[in-house]
Formats: structure tokens, C-alpha cells, sequence
């Protein structure tokens, strides 16, 4: 089965966050202080429960079945096998993940690879669809080379790598999300995720938007087009990101300053905002709630109330097409700010968060399982 974007039940869906697992490839340097300090990252153990929804018990001598060691040292074929079955046998249809571009263009001019085919077959052979995000601007997938402060050379770089990547993979691509939050780039300039001249102009926007959706039109043309936005709460001009996709993604956070809102509202409201304005589908593209840190209030109850609220509200909506839950896992890699590093369902180690428990409950209960 392949994700439907279009048509059909309802969606679930879990964004994958540290690619760099499935591609066999280390961890980018993790974030002390921003602009100024990173320490290596160190991996360890990650892991599998035997069955979803279930957590793992170890008697005493007992050895980890460990899917990530040291450096990396894995096999990411048997990551990804095992990855896309404990997903498609919880009962998600989907997974939202980075296709980062120095994964395949390390350095601008110094050839391609494609690290990715094993997951990408995996997910495949699972019925798992995806949803590829490609020509994301963040640091730490842009290449060695890349000219982020000259939008006319970043472009045709950009171009240049996105047409080898979607290329490569037309056909067993579901949807392409073009960029990430085009809306909020300025705002990730300034805390460091990105860097350069261009993410302050916003010319910027459509001149990316419009050279990565022409490349999936061209290279790829059954594959859809999903725009995910930064939704603040403030004025948003729907009708120009329509002109380069086939879907609107929301992303929405209400919880990340205030850890006590784990009660989402408003979500019909604004689907039916943006359903007026695009008439095209609606997704939750990314939400969540951390569980961490806990100084500031965040917890792994709170955590699975959240994911209950946002379902059970976003399932009943008739103007949503689906749900993607922001994020499967921790990772050993350090963002900031520090929210960021907490909002797996599984830990950082593969154990089951209480969340993780509630999402599968609620996917069956929306299936009437």
C-alpha cells in the first residue's frame, strides 16, 4: 500500500528526524551555543519493542538487539527493514523524513550518492508511504559550497542536486515537501538553524519554492507537492504557496513555550480558514509536545495527553486529510533550543514513551480497531 494523498481514510503519519541513522552517514556536529560552540556526537544503542504498542522487557544476561552503535557502525538495510515494519504494524500509513541535500552532494561539484535506497526500498516492501522532503535550506544539510548569500547561485545549485535526487527516486516517491516553513526562514536564521544573506529576503520564497516545484513537476510528475507552514497564529497568504503545491502542510506547536497546553483548539477553525482560501488538502504536517525539559515544566504524561487531544480533534475534522506527529525518536544528536531534543515518542534508545502508547491506541480507535 502507498500513501494516498488524495482521497481514501483518513492519515497518520510520524516524522523521522535523524536521517543520517537510515543513511549510514555520522551525526552532524551537536549545538551547545548557537553560532558559537558544537561538541561531537557520540551515538549508542537504538533499539526496537518486539511489537508495537508493547514495551520491552530484558531478563537478567540478556543482550539488546542494538540497531545503532558506535559511529554508526550499522546496517542500515537491517535498520530500515525493522524500522518500516514495527511502523506499518502500529498502524501509521506514512512517514514524513529529510532527503537532506549534502546526503547526496557532500561537496557542490564533487559527484553524487544516494544513501537513502535502502530505507527507501524498506519502506516500500513495508506499505509505509512517504513524504520526502527535498532542498531543505537547514545548515546542517546544505553542502560544503553552497552559496546561501546569492539566491541566483543557491538556486542553481539547488536545482542542479534536487533534479539528480527526485530523479532518482520518481516512482516510489508518494510527495515531495518543497523546503521547510518557507514562512518562519528569518526566524531560523536567527537562532542558527540556517545561515546566510538569503533566508532574510523574502523574495526568496517564491523564487525557491518556484525552482523546486518545477523540478518535481519535471522530474517527477505523478509525485504530489506538499508546503508545510509555520503556523503562528499570524496572517498567512495561503494562495500564494497554492501556486507551487498540491496539498498545505500545518505545523503547530501550541505547547512549546506553555508546557500546560495539551489541550489543542482552534484546529477546525483554521482548516476551515485554509480550506476556503486553497481548496486543496489539509494535512497536520508536524506537530507535537516535548517531554523535556523537565525544569521547565514538560513531561511524558503530559506528552501523551497532548497526542491524545491533537487526534482525537484533527481525525473528527472534515477538512483534514491527516496527522503527522513530530517526532519518532529522540536522537543522540543536540539541537536548540532544548524542547527540541525531547519530542520523540520512543527515547533516544527506542523505548516506548507513554505518547507512543497513545498515538496507537488513538490510530486504531479512529479505524474503529
Amino acid at each position: 500500500m502507498s500513501f494516498k494523498p488524495i482521497g481514501g481514510r483518513f492519515k497518520f503519519g510520524i516524522d523521522i528526524d535523524d536521517m543520517w541513522r537510515y543513511a549510514g552517514i555520522p551525526d552532524p556536529p551537536s549545538v551547545v551555543i548557537p553560532f558559537l560552540l558544537t561538541r561531537k556526537t557520540y551515538n549508542g544503542e537504538f533499539s526496537l519493542p518486539p511489537a508495537a504498542g508493547v514495551r520491552r522487557t530484558h531478563g537478567r544476561g540478556e543482550r539488546t538487539d542494538s540497531l545503532v552503535m558506535e559511529e554508526n557502525s550499522h546496517d542500515t538495510s537491517r535498520l530500515s527493514r525493522k524500522v518500516a515494519v514495527f511502523i506499518k504494524k502500529s498502524g501509521i500509513d506514512y512517514v514524513r523524513c529529510w532527503f537532506p541535500w549534502n546526503f547526496f552532494e557532500s561537496d557542490i561539484e564533487e559527484g553524487f550518492q544516494f544513501p537513502l535506497d535502502d530505507f527507501v526500498r524498506a519502506m516500500h516492501e513495508a506499505g509505509v508511504g512517504i513524504v520526502a522532503v527535498v532542498g531543505d535550506g537547514y545548515r546542517r544539510f546544505v553542502p560544503r559550497g553552497a552559496k546561501t548569500s546569492d539566491i541566483d547561485a543557491y538556486i542553481k545549485q539547488l536545482v542542479k542536486s534536487s533534479e539528480e535526487i527526485v530523479d532518482h527516486y520518481k516512482g516510489r516517491i508518494d510527495v515531495w515537501q518543497i523546503e521547510n516553513e518557507p514562512n518562519s526562514w528569518a526566524g531560523q536564521a536567527m537562532v542558527d538553524w540556517r545561515s546566510g544573506a538569503i533566508w532574510f529576503a523574502p523574495s526568496s520564497r517564491e523564487k525557491i519554492l518556484g525552482a523546486l516545484a518545477a523540478v518535481v513537476r519535471s522530474e517527477s510528475p505523478r509525485s504530489k507537492i506538499i508546503i508545510n507552514i509555520d503556523y503562528l497564529g499570524l496572517k498567512v497568504d495561503w494562495r500564494m504557496y497554492e501556486r507551487y503545491c498540491d496539498m498545505i502542510g500545518l505545523d503547530l506547536y501550541p505547547s512549546y513555550i506553555n508546557p500546560y497546553a495539551t489541550a489543542v483548539a482552534g484546529i477546525g477553525n483554521l482548516a476551515e480558514q485554509v480550506g476556503k482560501e486553497t481548496d486543496m488538502p489539509i494535512y497536520i504536517i508536524e506537530t507535537g509536545y516535548p517531554t523535556g525539559p523537565r525544569l521547565l515544566g514538560f513531561s511524558s504524561a503530559r506528552q501523551a495527553e497532548y497526542v491524545s487531544s491533537v487526534c482525537r480533534q484533527a481525525s473528527s475534522c472534515e477538512k483534514l486529510s491527516g496527522l503527522g506527529i513530530y517526532r519518532f525518536a529522540d536522537s543522540y544528536w543536540d539541537s536548540f533550543p532544548p524542547q527540541e531534543n525531547h519530542f520523540g515518542l520512543l527515547t533516544v534508545q527506542g523505548e516506548p514513551k507513554p505518547a507512543w502508547n497513545e498515538y496507537v491506541r488513538q490510530i486504531r480507535r479512529a479505524h474503529g480497531r
